[in-house]
């Protein structure tokens, strides 16, 4: 008595991908509490990385 789905159910999924508005952006890297403390130069990694993305959000 198993019963199945027809695959008329199953196109409705691949409907639902079209999405309308705007483009989603890439994800960031993750960012760990190791990177906070980590020195690089004259800065943490932390402070580099959030100002390589606050002058790339600039351009």
């Amino acid at each position: 008595m198993d019963r199945t789905l027809t695959p008329f159910a199953w196109t409705f999924s691949s409907d639902t991908e079209a999405a309308a508005g705007p483009e989603r952006k890439p994800m960031r890297a993750p960012v760990f509490i190791h990177d906070a403390v980590t020195p690089w130069a004259d800065e943490t990694m932390l402070l580099k990385l959030l100002r390589e993305q606050a002058a790339d959000q600039e351009e």
